[in-house]
């Protein structure tokens, strides 16, 4: 039953990390605006026909250039940028405006995943410049422009980027454990209404079983076993109520009266040897939740004659042992856990206890639970 909660969906929930990547992706074409500067000289003068294939072509080959760089971080990115840097060369001296696809390269090294790997490329961006100036003298008009604002607006999309994708980790690592406390919350439920229904319900076929036998013999007797039935099934629905809740605390003294009347309808004779002490009330539920699953267990697959069900504690742990003389003497009998022993076994865990599980006059069931840190 717990694994029928591990969906999909138990893991990817509707989170507002995509809207927050699709915002910030979506503010990037704001980038795009820039080419206005770049445009700006021909408001003035018409270019020629040569300069404006030239003009087209561009446009023609960044704009998609751009919008691939968004997509990719690794080396495809780094090229991207290079590419980006030697259009606004290869324009400087035809056009001032072409510092604007310096400053785009600049802004896409912000891109690279790693922020040492972006800080070396907004240098290598900043040092194919001054070679470009050494071999073909740019026009200061361009070049000056170009290296007032390369670096600081290289490094601030460097640093804006990083805090964006510090902050998604973030937004990542508090949905990772909104979805856990979700998922666990799930399995408390699905193991506690395990216990209460498996239980009870075993019992209530015992009664229902006996009722049939007693209907016609002993109408009386089959009336009392016919209360407890209904009895049953309304203590039952109260207690999944309060599993839904969160607010049913198992009591010990509570489950023992429960198990006897339940090994007498299945004529096992019980044999309790209660040790009084002191257990903290976390201890208490899961010990009592223990004994439900291990009395249910007995009832429904042992076949017992005898159950023995022994709690003791000393300064450091509380003891509890439930063994019974039933199927478990057969040398080839297996032991299949299912959601019940399943869920003892993760309550106990939970605790830092242990549960110890043998065979060979019948199955004996041991837990120990430390007492010290419990709530």
């Amino acid at each position: 039953m717990n694994l029928a909660f591990r969906k999909l969906g138990d893991f990817i929930s509707t989170s507002t990390i995509p809207s927050r990547l699709e915002k910030h992706e979506n503010a990037s074409y704001f980038w795009l605006a820039l080419l206005g500067c770049f445009l700006f000289k021909y408001t003035k003068e018409y270019p020629q026909n040569d300069e404006l294939l030239m003009v087209l072509a561009t446009f023609a080959s960044f704009v998609p250039l751009f919008l691939y760089s968004l997509r990719v971080d690794d080396w495809r990115l780094f090229a991207c940028i290079i590419v980006t840097t030697m259009i606004g060369i290869v324009w400087a001296p035809y056009n001032a405006g072409a510092a604007v696809f310096v400053i785009f390269s600049v802004g896409m090294c912000s891109r690279l995943a790693n922020h040492r790997c972006a800080y070396a490329a907004l240098y290598i961006v900043c040092a194919i410049l001054l070679t470009a100036d050494a071999v073909f003298q740019l026009p200061s008009h361009f070049l000056l422009p170009t290296l007032l604002f390369c670096l600081p607006v290289g490094i601030v999309s460097i640093l804006v980027e990083k805090n964006i994708r510090t902050n998604e980790k973030l937004f990542r690592k508090q949905e990772e454990v909104e979805n856990l406390a979700r998922l666990a919350e799930r399995e408390r439920i699905s193991r506690d209404i395990h216990d209460v229904l498996g239980h009870t319900l075993s019992v209530i076929a015992l009664k229902a079983d006996l009722a049939r036998k007693l209907i016609k013999t002993d109408l009386a007797a089959c009336a009392n076993e016919l209360t407890d039935i209904e009895q049953s099934a309304r203590e039952t629905l109260g207690e999944v109520r309060s599993t839904v809740r969160n607010n049913r605390a198992n009591s010990l003294e509570l489950e023992l009266h429960l198990a006897k009347k339940a090994l007498n309808a299945a004529e096992v004779k019980m044999i309790a040897l209660i040790e009084q002490c002191t257990i903290p009330l976390a201890l208490e539920n899961v010990i009592a939740l223990s004994l439900r699953e291990a009395i249910t267990n007995i009832i429904r697959h042992a076949k017992a004659t005898k159950c023995k069900i022994t709690l003791s504690s000393d300064s450091q742990y509380i003891k509890l042992m439930v063994a019974d003389d039933g199927m478990a003497t057969h040398r080839d009998f297996t032991i299949k856990k299912g959601s019940g022993l399943t869920g003892m076994t993760e309550r106990i865990h939970a605790l830092q206890g242990t549960l110890n599980i043998h065979h060979a006059h019948g199955m004996t069931i041991e837990i120990s639970l430390p007492i010290k840190g419990a709530a």
